[in-house]
């Protein structure tokens, strides 16, 4: 008992200092990436939950908190993101949304969609990065309806053709939805959607076609 309640308050310790040299980008990144796989060990759980309570907690090592819960696999980690992603505070809510992308958990992707509405562009952002990761055909119809959302755009940046990306990560699947967006005014979404076509089949259907042939081909190819 004595040895554990030494081991708790000596990580309980450890947890500050590791968040401040994570989050110091001036730092050695090698003693920055060494800190956050600290942060993320099952282990330290417990520290960074109560140093994310912290009042006086700077904002940046706060989101370092938040992302390192993301590849820690206890429950309690995942238990504290998924009531994280309700806090009011879009930096939060933008750290939980990549946190959730880490993780992997594909019975989270229903969290991670909502990002794609959420009133903070950044979120936004946070959320089609995540998809990318989960890969999950679950999350198709949604991101086609943020393809076609006029306020997609951050910091003069459409998010459009990473909305393109994140439906070709999801595999087959999503073969009809990139088919459809050959099609699109944007050439830079048109573009993402071929390349990902072609990376999903191995060949090209461009050679020779107009657009609206190459469209129709792949459609077939689609099965729709």
């Amino acid at each position: 008992m004595l040895i554990w309640l030494g081991l708790t308050l000596r990580a309980l310790a450890d947890v500050p200092a590791d968040a401040a040299i994570a989050a110091n980008i001036t730092e050695d990144v090698g003693l920055r990436e060494a800190a956050y796989r600290r942060l993320m060990a099952p282990e330290a759980t417990s520290a960074v939950l109560v140093r994310l309570k912290a009042p006086d907690l700077d904002p940046q090592q706060r989101w370092v908190l938040i992302r390192s819960l993301g590849p820690n696999p206890s429950e309690d980690a995942r238990t504290t993101l998924v009531a994280l992603a309700d806090s009011k505070d879009a930096m939060v809510r933008s750290a939980v949304m990549e946190a959730l992308g880490d993780r992997g958990d594909k019975a989270l992707t229903g969290k991670v969609v909502r990002g794609l509405t959420d009133p903070a562009l950044l979120v936004h952002a946070a959320a089609l990065d995540a998809l990318i990761q989960l890969k999950d055909p679950s999350a198709l119809a949604d991101l086609d309806v943020a393809l076609t959302d006029p306020k997609g755009t951050y910091r003069g940046t459409s998010f459009r053709q990473k909305i393109v990306r994140a439906e070709a990560a999801c595999g087959r699947d999503s073969a009809r939805y990139l088919a459809a967006a050959l099609l699109d005014h944007d050439p830079d979404v048109a573009d993402a959607a071929r390349t990902g076509l072609e990376a999903m089949a191995g060949f090209s259907y461009r050679e020779g076609r107009t657009p609206d042939q190459e469209a129709e081909a792949w459609r077939r190819w689609a099965g729709g």
